[in-house]
């Protein structure tokens, strides 16, 4: 098991500061200002008054705990293994992270798209594609729909509010994004260690150290906790569940594109041992169109001696964004990868992706 580790005393901004059409005004200025602060030095914070309301929040948390009590067979019909757009069902211990099996089932989600051709095209444009959507929970695909898309505009409001902290244009930052923007949900349930059914395996992590991929990643959780959040001194602190904020987090992407001035922090699940509960969470993660190629901006760069968990040799940090996604899921669900994307991934290992005309 993980050793012990310290209580939380992770920064809560308030978004009802940040006022997107007038950025100069105080309020926004002061919001900005504990931001950037933020950014540089954790990574990782609470937003509060993010003006999504509970019903929201609350359905969709609903809906997937309906989802995760179906029978297995039910669950399977949208198993992950039927989509070379990686979104479907993963049933426990069926993604790898930081070279360990999650203690945790799942559902991948991202925005409807229409899937494309990939002859004579890069590989990772398959990962544009229709979602699996399940038949045995009513309302299910319109509830988790609209906290996706509440949370989606409420991480866009972020982005753009980090965007003016470093002090560039705003516009040719945001049209990396385009029309073909990335949104990735992933439904999830952590099964406590005392579970007999779904027993999780003993090194007690509900998912293993990592860094989020893309730009940035906004969380509800619920109120068991078990999320830590490793500082740049290495030490492990509690996330501890605030009621109706979400947990904020920049991801690798971002990380490079600011030459490290703003750091993806490092974090782990622990898989619960004081409870019999289930622990549920909601992450949804923002990232640029695949075909972007990342920039790294001028800004100085931030002498920092960051301790991590997660090697240097394992981020992803291609130029290109898509390439880096789609070696993402090659190393997380090899037997999904092996099967739609053989000759760019092997053994579990992702190749170069970009296919020859």
């Amino acid at each position: 098991m993980p050793s012990p580790h310290q209580k939380s005393n992770l920064p809560i901004l308030d978004l009802s500061k940040y006022q997107p059409n007038d950025p100069s005004s105080h309020s926004s200025q002061e919001f900005l200002k504990e931001l950037d602060k933020t950014m540089r030095n954790i990574g990782f914070f609470y937003v509060k008054n993010h003006g999504i309301p509970l019903t929201v929040q609350q359905d969709a948390f609903k809906a997937m705990k309906a989802f995760f009590k179906l029978p297995l067979e039910e669950k399977l019909k949208i198993e992950l293994i039927n989509s070379p757009h990686f979104r479907g069902y993963t049933r426990m211990k069926g993604e790898t992270t930081n070279f360990k099996q999650d203690n945790r089932e799942q559902v991948d989600l991202a925005r409807e798209q229409n899937a494309e051709t990939l002859e004579g095209r890069p590989a990772y444009v398959g990962l544009r594609g229709p979602n699996q959507w399940p038949e045995g929970v009513p309302g299910f695909k319109e509830d988790i729909t609209a906290l996706m898309a509440a949370m989606t505009d409420v991480a866009l409001i972020l982005l753009r509010a980090m965007v003016r902290t470093l002090n560039i244009d705003e516009d040719k930052f945001m049209a990396m994004f385009g029309n073909d923007y990335g949104a990735r949900v992933k439904l999830l349930r952590y099964p406590a260690m005392s579970n007999e059914e779904d027993r999780p395996n003993e090194h007690g992590l509900g998912v293993g150290p990592h860094k989020d991929s893309g730009f940035l990643a906004l969380l509800l959780q619920d109120e068991l906790g078990g999320l830590q959040v490793q500082t740049q001194t290495g030490k492990w602190v509690d996330a501890v569940p605030i009621p109706n904020t979400f947990v904020v987090n920049i991801g690798e992407i971002l990380e490079r594109l600011t030459r490290k001035t703003f750091v993806a922090t490092t974090h782990r699940v622990l898989t619960l041992t004081s409870t019999d509960q289930d622990r549920f969470s909601f992450p949804l993660f923002l990232a640029p169109a695949l075909e972007t190629r990342i920039p790294q901006l001028d800004v100085p760069l931030a002498a920092k001696n960051v301790v991590s968990d997660v090697k240097e040799e394992q981020l992803l940090q291609d130029e290109v964004y898509g390439v880096n996604e789609l070696n993402s899921y090659c190393r997380s669900h090899t037997k999904v990868a092996q099967k739609w994307y053989p000759l760019q991934c092997t053994n579990g290992v992702a190749d170069k992706v970009i296919t020859k005309p």
